[in-house]
């Protein structure tokens, strides 16, 4: 169990450098999301029972995306390379909706899981439209504000599925700031953004349990529409040259994360 669970944190870790490839879907994907939900909500109540768990993620993530976060970002820097690997990501994350899909276990479609697909896909798209740069300006107290507001907003992105966590960086203004600092250790610079970080994903863990527990269909619904929006963010932004290739890749990739998620359920 022990080794499963590093190897499934490890890859979320990793994932979690990619924008527009998010965190919270890998953990659905391969099957311990609501574990991950329970035990942040469990901390407070039985803390004995859920910190050893937290933990090993906590770590095992953290390796992951210290491992793969200079290889990524230099492919995606990359003209050919950069276009290839992102349509790589887009199969990666259109082969994780059968699984979400699945979860809602939809037995007949309602006016409410149509709304809750598209306000999902409108969170997704209207988060895009925050201006770059707003929680990395300032000075003094206004600046640690603005961090602690961006970790809170991190966080959301962290435990919902769909919405990338790295993508929501980069909105910020804080990508690659954050890699930057997490490159040369310099932890500590990244306290107010951790802080934010911890209070939001309490917060939204808390509310995002008693959800799944009243109307599981629907939030799952709702994950749907946060993944198909981050599609919009994540496509090749110069367009498509190696039609071949990225749709290779992209099969690849789709494929790779379908059997994955068979797995995971």
């Amino acid at each position: 169990m022990q080794l499963k669970l590093i190897a499934k944190a490890l890859w979320i870790g990793a994932t979690m450098t990619i924008p527009g490839v998010s965190g919270g879907t890998m953990a659905v994907v391969t099957g311990i999301y609501e574990d991950l939900i329970h035990a942040v909500n469990g901390l407070r109540k039985e803390p004995k029972n859920h910190i050893g768990f937290l933990l090993q993620f906590v770590l095992s993530a953290g390796a992951g995306f210290l491992l793969l976060a200079r290889v990524i970002t230099w492919l995606l820097e990359q003209p050919q390379l950069g276009e290839i690997t992102r349509c790589f990501f887009c199969g990666i994350v259109l082969g994780g909706i059968p699984l979400l899909v699945k979860k809602a276990d939809i037995h007949k479609w309602s006016v409410s899981h149509v709304l809750c697909l598209f306000f999902g896909a409108g969170i997704v798209l209207g988060l895009g439209r925050i201006p770059q740069g707003l929680f990395s300006t300032g000075t003094g107290l206004t600046f640690y504000l603005l961090q602690l507001a961006g970790g809170i907003l991190i966080a959301i992105a962290l435990v919902l599925p769909g919405i990338s966590t790295s993508h929501m960086l980069y909105i910020l203004g804080l990508y690659e700031v954050v890699l930057q600092k997490v490159y040369t250790f310099r932890f500590w610079e990244l306290i107010p953004l951790a802080i934010g970080g911890i209070l939001g994903t309490f917060l939204t863990a808390g509310a995002l349990e008693q959800l799944l527990e009243r109307y599981p269909s629907q939030v799952y619904m709702a994950i749907v529409g946060f993944v198909a929006g981050s599609m919009v963010t994540l496509m090749p932004t110069s367009g498509f040259h190696l039609i071949i290739w990225d749709l290779l890749v992209c099969v690849i990739g789709f494929t790779g994360m379908f059997l994955l998620s068979k797995r995971g359920i």
